[in-house]
């Protein structure tokens, strides 16, 4: 029978001890993980999260890359000349405003919503920005298509809404 206890006595000894020893010396086991749990948060307020899915869930050699590479090398975007839409392969310095009716429909087409657009275009188009103590005005950093901010050519159905 002794063969099927001595796992059981191994651990009765081992606890024993190990009791022993923590209640001689209490500190050492208060202290010392106070004082590891100190230094592990330490690291953890150093941590730099990152939220770029691209740089999360995709390869740094994987062919996306390789293909957009490609595209912008002969298709480069150029917001203060030849500005296009359709040639945007990443985020970044373009800003996107999307609407959906209060209503909770899905229909846009309606002439009071579309006068409300016309109207979210015009507070845009006459925003104003403050940095460094210059006054920076849409007209000043608005994307270009020649010499002209870019326009939304959907906003110009407004002739047609009715």
């Amino acid at each position: 029978m002794w063969h099927l206890t001595c796992v059981d006595d191994f651990l009765n000894r081992a606890f024993y001890k190990v009791g022993l020893l923590v209640g001689r010396h209490p500190g050492y086991f208060v202290i010392v993980p106070i004082l590891l749990a100190c230094i592990c948060f330490t690291g953890y307020q150093r941590i730099n999260y990152e939220i770029d899915p691209e740089y999360l869930f995709s390869p740094v050699n994987g062919p996306s890359k390789t293909e957009r590479a490609i595209v912008e090398q002969y298709f480069k975007v150029n917001y203060s000349h030849q500005f296009n839409v359709g040639r945007i392969t990443r985020p970044g310095r373009f800003g996107h405003v999307i609407v959906i009716p209060k209503d909770g429909g899905h229909n846009m087409l309606k002439s009071s919503i579309w006068e409300e657009l016309m109207e979210l275009d015009r507070i845009i188009r006459n925003a104003k920005a403050k940095y460094e103590n210059d006054v920076f005005t849409y007209e000043q950093i608005c994307a270009r298509w020649l010499d002209e901010c870019f326009t939304n050519d959907i906003l110009n159905l407004h002739r047609v809404i009715e």
